[in-house]
C-alpha cells in the first residue's frame, strides 16, 4: 500500500512537471518526457511519436498566441490509477473588445515503467468546446 502511494505520487509529480512545461510552452522539456512510440489520441486524430506530438502542442499554442491579445494557462493533476494521471488544463483567452473566456479540457497521461508518457488521451469536458466555439463566433475568429 505504501509502495502504491509512492508510485502514484511519483506519477503525479511527473505529470505535474509535464503539465507545467506545456503551460510554459517549454517544448524542449516536453519531448524527453514522452516515449518514442507514444500515441496522442484526440477526437479527430491519433498522433504518434515525440516530434509530431510536440509539434501538435506547439502549433496549437502558436495559433492561440497569434489569435488572442493575452493568454494564461494553468493545470491541475489528479491520479487515476497506478499508471495514469489526469490533467485538467485551463486556458484563459482574452480577445480585445470581447473580454476573457475560460476553456477547460482533460488529458489522461499513461506512463511507462521508465517514467515517460506512452499514451495521451484528450477528452473534452461537457459544454466546453461549444462555449469556446460560441466565443470564437462572437469575436469573429475562425479556426
Amino acid at each position: 500500500m505504501v509502495e502504491d502511494r509512492r508510485g502514484s505520487q511519483r506519477l503525479a509529480e511527473l505529470a505535474e512537471a509535464l503539465a507545467h512545461a506545456l503551460d510554459a510552452e517549454d517544448y524542449g522539456s516536453v519531448g524527453p518526457r514522452i516515449a518514442p512510440d507514444c500515441v496522442y489520441e484526440t477526437a479527430t486524430a491519433a498522433i504518434q511519436g515525440v516530434e509530431p506530438i510536440v509539434a501538435s502542442y506547439a502549433a496549437s499554442a502558436a495559433w492561440v498566441r497569434r489569435t488572442f491579445e493575452e493568454v494564461r494557462y494553468e493545470s491541475r493533476v489528479e491520479p487515476i490509477d497506478d499508471h495514469a494521471v489526469a490533467v485538467e488544463f485551463t486556458d484563459y483567452l482574452m480577445a480585445a473588445g470581447h473580454g476573457w473566456h475560460r476553456y477547460r479540457c482533460r488529458q489522461e497521461f499513461t506512463f511507462g515503467d521508465d517514467g515517460r508518457v506512452i499514451r495521451i488521451v484528450h477528452r473534452e469536458l461537457p459544454g466546453e468546446r461549444e462555449d469556446l466555439q460560441a466565443f470564437l463566433d462572437r469575436c469573429g475568429i475562425q479556426r
